[in-house]
């Protein structure tokens, strides 16, 4: 009795073992996945380069941001068309530092806490991203927009 308790213990084990470094690749995939979404948010709004942002958002996300105390909400086409310009820049001037602060999964959602920080601004945003169709695509961006520090004692 106690070597068949013994055989089903280390069976299980072994199952329970395999399951989780199963669900650790496929969360590094994921993670994965998610940072190249989001490289193509940095790539596009660098470049000002329309097809690259678009490959980063769901054609539904919404951004969303405060202005004057109030919300507002702006469809991510008009903010592609605001950002993107129609067609990619021949040379970037862009100066700004752009960073993946963190990634959070769950299942098939995350978020994303990313910083470009500019001369004059340093801009946090919070990306909500979905897995739609085997692809990690942000269908929410809401951002805050800070004076960097050397501008805000000037």
């Amino acid at each position: 009795m106690r070597r068949m308790h013994a055989a089903i213990l280390a069976t299980l084990t072994t199952a329970a073992l395999g399951l989780h470094a199963g669900g650790a690749a496929a969360r590094r995939a994921d993670e994965a996945a998610i940072r190249q979404t989001i490289q193509y948010y940095f790539d596009g709004g660098r470049n000002a380069d329309s097809l690259t942002l678009r490959k980063a958002f769901h054609p539904e996300a919404r951004m969303l941001f405060a202005r004057e105390g109030r919300l507002a909400v702006v469809p991510i086409a008009e903010y592609i068309t605001r950002v993107g310009g129609g067609k990619p820049a021949a040379v970037s001037t862009d100066s700004a530092t752009r960073r993946v602060a963190s990634v959070d999964i769950a299942g098939d959602a995350a978020l994303a806490k990313l910083e470009i920080q500019h001369p004059q601004a340093l801009i946090t945003d919070y990306m909500s991203l979905l897995k739609v169709d085997g692809r990690w695509l942000i269908v929410n961006k809401i951002f805050s927009r800070a004076a960097s520090p050397a501008r805000a004692t000037k």
